[in-house]
């Protein structure tokens, strides 16, 4: 993929889950991207949704009306825009190089994150993932994952305040990325899976 393939995907996942999604990491590499997101609140999207003219609403959406607190009609409607922006931008992707098919690696799918440690390491991965990879030497030169943005506190495509702030800050936002980089780096990566 080129930048402006990069920077597509970013706007249309922008378009699609920013009503109920604030990401706090990301990283987009060739056959598979990662994102740690923040859900937002059932008040947050229900506003939203109030927005939307009549014939806006698919299926999911009219569920979660009906029934806001089902939890499984709450992931049925994240799941559906997920798709959604998944085929739109293999749609933009296929006609631009003239191509069929899928283009990721494998399907959406998703990890309910419950405590505060578990959250910080996903960031962390998240944003060290091209280095994982060996697409880069140095995580803090990949120019498709959020630690660039979220060390310039750039808010456009993530909640940078918000990861800095449950960090405890920038410098500790850096230290600790660099500390578990290191010490990973020296005893293998741990499994994506």
């Amino acid at each position: 993929p080129e930048a402006a393939d990069y920077a597509t995907f970013m706007k249309r996942f922008r378009q699609f889950t920013a009503p109920f999604l604030d990401v706090w990491s990301y990283s987009l590499l060739s056959n598979h991207t990662h994102h740690v997101s923040n859900i937002k609140s059932v008040e947050a999207i229900g506003d939203y949704i109030g927005q939307l003219t009549e014939t806006a609403p698919t299926i999911a959406i009219k569920s979660f009306l009906a029934d806001p607190k089902n939890e499984g009609v709450f992931d049925s409607m994240i799941e559906r825009k997920m798709n959604s922006m998944l085929v739109s931008y293999a749609n933009y992707y296929n006609n631009k190089y003239l191509r069929k098919g899928g283009i990721f690696q494998k399907p959406f799918r998703r990890t309910e994150i419950h405590d505060g440690p578990y959250l910080q390491q996903a960031i962390i991965y998240v944003n060290t993932n091209a280095q994982k990879h060996h697409l880069i030497h140095d995580f803090k030169d990949y120019p498709y994952s959020s630690y660039k943005a979220t060390t310039g506190n750039d808010c456009r495509h993530i909640d940078a305040e918000a990861v800095l702030r449950f960090f405890g800050g920038i410098e500790k936002f850096i230290s600790l990325h660099k500390s578990q980089v290191s010490y990973y780096y020296s005893r293998g990566w741990p499994s994506s899976k």
